[in-house]
């Protein structure tokens, strides 16, 4: 009897061992290393000669001002000539496909808090346009 235990215990041991080792051999994609996310998005076939003031581009911007998302929050969204643009923060890549496949949304990109400005996102969005439409 006494001998049986001690298998018993040895199996339980090697067993744990086993899955000790498989577990830190195993590939979790959230522990990868870091990867440069994206910082802005834009759709394709953009236009830079859009109307800012349709009904569309004033239910968009309702609909996603301030918007919060499971990864993501729309801190600031404008109507511009390339479209409405959105700032977020948390997963840009995540906010474009969602926000670009549902709404009107054609710019989405990482809001930058800038204190050294009393209205960060107008100039953030402006830059944003100007390398977009050139």
């Amino acid at each position: 009897m006494h001998r049986s235990w001690r298998s018993r215990g040895r199996t339980a041991a090697l067993a744990v061992t086993g899955i000790l080792v498989l577990a830190s051999c195993s590939s979790d994609p959230d522990k990868a290393p870091d990867r440069p996310r994206p910082t802005a998005l834009t759709a394709e076939g953009i236009r830079c000669d859009r109307e800012r003031a349709t009904a569309e581009v004033k239910d968009t911007i309702e609909r996603v001002g301030g918007l919060v998302a499971d990864d993501y929050v729309v801190r600031f969204s404008q109507s511009t000539q390339a479209g409405v643009v959105a700032l977020v923060d948390g997963d840009v890549q995540k906010a474009f496909d969602e926000l670009t496949s549902t709404t009107a949304v054609t710019i989405v990109a990482k809001f930058e808090d800038d204190t050294s400005v009393k209205v960060t996102g107008f100039q953030q969005v402006r830059d944003l346009v100007a390398s977009v439409c050139g």
